[in-house]
């Protein structure tokens, strides 16, 4: 009898140690999904960064409106649809004619219902690994569906579409949110909440995104919002974490607002969109909505993580090299990526002051430097396509010129903690 008492004992904490992992969205080793190391730095800008995010006032959550109504479906006993485009033309990967896009009989997208709301839907099977993302989805009188751009996301990836300079068609970089995420990447789901933990980095958004460029894994900025900078505030794909110190069980946080805060200590949160306030966001279907009751409230982060309390206990994490979007105010060429052939790490690209910094792992004054420009076709004022031998002892510059003879001028120097001879 003791045997068999010992073996059930055994037997039952190995089932409590093999608890299934929830479903994510996206691949172990995608940036979702990456928990925050320890040795992280932060980007030279966060203090500035989580001044201008913390001035917009205190965290809230979007679950009732402006959110992402999200239906988990089977795709093959869906009923389909062949949305249109509001906006002719405009579409994303996987929304190619003749459509075909599953949508759940009762689906309603995210409220509030007028012209100027986002009105996010997003349909997903997750056995098939697929998401139907769209924006601005709505039912026409005669009860057809039409979007203002719709994109298809493989699931089972890493969930970063390419940069839009690196897509045949840009329109293939998008999806449904104004930074190239998907709808389902850093939603709040019920089940999470109901389990006591999320596994993967939050969606924010605020109205002071930086305009004109993005980071990874943002794939876009191609929106302009009035009052907006591009030498001020976080970026698309910028990614902010509470203080992993702060101590989260002691706090006046209600339940579901500690489950938040500990991803947000563990994983982050990526900015996504523009939004009238700084905000995460929760999944918002009525079968959702009606689930928060009682469990999660927008409101459950306001008096804690008001903006006192983000300015000391937030940072940005390194977001590496700014990108350019499709409006960035100074023309192309521009160069993406750059290293020397011998480097300790990749160059760090400054894009509105043209200034590229290298890190030399020798000594050597004479150097190769390697670059990549768009658009393609662009070479340097030498005609050299991707690499030019340059000299780290004096000032260096890079003359690009682009197929249709715009030309760009880049500094070279190198980092303050590399020595040259």
């Amino acid at each position: 009898m003791k045997t068999l008492i010992s073996f059930v004992c055994c037997l039952s904490a190995v089932c409590a140690w093999a608890e299934p992992t929830a479903w994510r969205p996206f691949s172990d080793d995608s940036l979702w999904n990456q928990r925050i190391a320890a040795d992280t730095p932060s980007d030279p800008a966060s203090e500035e960064m989580i001044a201008d995010f913390a001035s917009r006032g205190p965290l809230y959550v979007n679950l009732r409106d402006w959110s992402i109504s999200a239906y988990f479906v089977d795709a093959e006993k869906t009923p389909k649809h062949d949305v249109g485009d509001s906006r002719p033309g405009i579409y994303g990967v996987g929304f190619e004619f003749p459509r075909a896009i599953p949508i759940p009989v009762d689906a309603v997208a995210s409220p509030p219902f007028h012209d100027e709301s986002d009105n996010h839907l997003a349909v997903i099977d997750r056995d098939r690994g697929l998401e139907w993302g769209m924006w601005a989805a709505r039912k026409d009188a005669s009860g057809r569906w039409f979007t203002g751009l719709g994109a298809v996301t493989d699931l089972k990836g890493t969930g970063v579409a390419p940069p839009w300079y690196d897509s045949p068609r840009e329109l293939d970089s998008h999806r449904a949110r104004a930074s190239g995420f998907p709808l389902i990447a850093g939603l709040i789901l019920v089940e999470e909440i109901e389990r006591g933990r999320i596994e993967h980095a939050l969606c924010f958004a605020y109205d002071g995104c930086r305009t004109g460029v993005f980071v990874p894994p943002a794939s876009t900025s191609q929106v302009t919002v009035p009052g907006t900078r591009q030498d001020r505030g976080i970026p698309m794909g910028g990614r902010i974490q509470l203080d992993p110190n702060w101590d989260v069980e002691n706090s006046n946080l209600s339940r579901a607002g500690k489950i938040i805060a500990r991803a947000l200590q563990d994983y982050g949160a990526f900015c996504g969109d523009y939004a009238g306030a700084n905000v995460i966001y929760a999944e918002n279907s009525p079968a959702a909505v009606a689930a928060w009751e009682g469990v999660l409230s927008s409101r459950d982060l306001e008096t804690i993580f008001n903006p006192e309390f983000i300015r000391k206990h937030f940072r940005v994490v390194d977001m590496g090299n700014v990108l350019p979007g499709q409006n960035f105010d100074l023309a192309p060429p521009y160069v993406v990526e750059a290293a020397l052939a011998d480097e300790v790490r990749p160059a760090r690209i400054d894009q509105l002051t043209r200034t590229i910094e290298v890190f030399p792992l020798r000594a050597a004054a004479q150097q190769t430097l390697r670059w990549r420009a768009f658009p393609q076709g662009t070479k340097s004022a030498s005609g050299d396509a991707a690499s030019v031998t340059i000299d780290l002892r004096k000032p260096q510059t890079l003359e690009l010129v682009a197929p249709d003879g715009r030309g760009s001028t880049w500094q070279v120097r190198v980092a303050e903690s590399a020595s040259v001879r």
